[in-house]
C-alpha cells in the first residue's frame, strides 16, 4: 500500500515537533498573482530575510511577497531582485563586495578579498531564474494548499540544526556534499540556493548559515537558518519516526 504523501504543513510540523524548533518552519513558492491577504515585503521592512524570519516568530501573520514591480522597491540591497532572477546582477557589485568601486568612490564592504575574485563567485553561481512574477513566503502552518512549494526554511539552535543535518545523512550515503555553508546573502542562502533558482547549486544539497554578516543586525547569535528543497524535507519528516530522534524520546 503506497504511504501518504506528506503534505507542506505535516512536513513543518513534524520538522518542528522533531527537534522541538520554537520557531515557525517557512516555506516559499512563486505565484503570478497576489495571495489573499498578503503583505508586500519592502512595505514591512527592507531586509526580505530578515522579513522571513519574523514570518517564522510569528510577528509578521500572512502571507509575504515580492517581484519586480516598477513602482515598488524590492529591498534594501543592489543586487535583491537579481538574487530572485528578475534582472542581472549589476556590475559594480563585485566592487562593492570587495574593495571597492573606484568609478562611484564607495568603500567596499570587504567580504571578498578582491573584485577578481568577486567577479569569480558571482559567475560561479550561475544564472538565477525567477520562480514566477511573485515569490510568496508563508508560515508551513498557513498553507491550506501545497501551491508547489520549492523549498522549506528553518531557523533553530545549533544543536537543532545539527539534528536535522543528521537526519539529512540518515537516508544518504553522501558524506561530504550534502550540506552546503555557502557564500551569499542571507536571502540566497534561504531562497535562491534551495528553491533551485540558481543555476549552479546542487537540488541534493541543504544549505546553511548565513555567511552574510548584514545578517548580526536580525538574527539571534544562538540562531542558525536552514534552507532545502521541499522534496528533500518531505524525505526528512518522512524518516524521523525511524531514526535516532524517535529513538532518544
Amino acid at each position: 500500500m503506497m504511504k501518504e504523501r506528506l503534505s507542506i504543513r505535516q512536513i513543518g510540523s513534524i520538522l518542528a515537533g522533531a527537534v522541538n524548533m520554537r520557531l515557525s518552519p517557512v516555506c516559499v513558492y512563486g505565484s503570478d498573482r497576489i495571495p489573499d491577504n498578503a503583505f508586500w515585503s519592502s512595505q514591512i521592512g527592507d531586509c526580505l530575510a530578515c522579513n522571513i524570519f519574523q514570518i517564522a516568530e510569528g510577528r509578521i501573520r500572512g502571507p509575504v511577497y515580492a517581484g519586480d514591480e516598477p513602482d515598488q522597491a524590492f529591498c534594501r540591497c543592489m543586487g535583491g531582485p537579481a538574487w530572485f532572477g528578475y534582472s542581472g546582477f549589476d556590475p559594480r557589485l563585485p566592487g562593492m563586495m570587495s574593495t571597492g568601486s573606484g568609478a562611484d568612490n564607495q568603500d567596499g564592504k570587504h567580504l571578498k578579498e578582491s573584485e577578481e575574485i568577486a567577479c569569480e563567485t558571482y559567475r560561479a553561481v550561475g544564472e538565477i531564474k525567477p520562480l514566477g512574477r511573485y515569490v510568496v513566503i508563508s508560515r508551513c502552518d498557513d498553507l491550506e494548499e501545497d501551491l508547489s512549494a520549492k523549498c522549506i526554511i528553518c531557523f533553530a539552535s545549533g544543536r537543532q540544526i545539527r539534528d536535522i543535518c543528521a537526519m539529512a545523512h540518515f537516508g544518504s550515503p553522501n558524506v561530504f556534499g550534502l550540506i552546503s555553508f555557502p557564500w551569499g546573502p542571507a536571502c540566497a542562502t534561504l531562497v535562491t540556493y534551495p528553491a533551485g533558482m540558481a543555476e549552479k547549486a546542487r537540488d541534493y544539497q541543504i544549505f546553511v548559515g548565513p555567511t552574510d554578516p548584514s545578517a548580526r543586525g536580525w538574527l539571534p547569535e544562538d540562531c542558525l537558518a536552514m534552507g532545502m528543497s521541499t522534496e528533500i524535507a518531505r524525505k526528512i519528516a518522512g524518516s524521523v519516526e525511524r531514526s535516532f530522534l524517535n529513538k532518544k524520546r
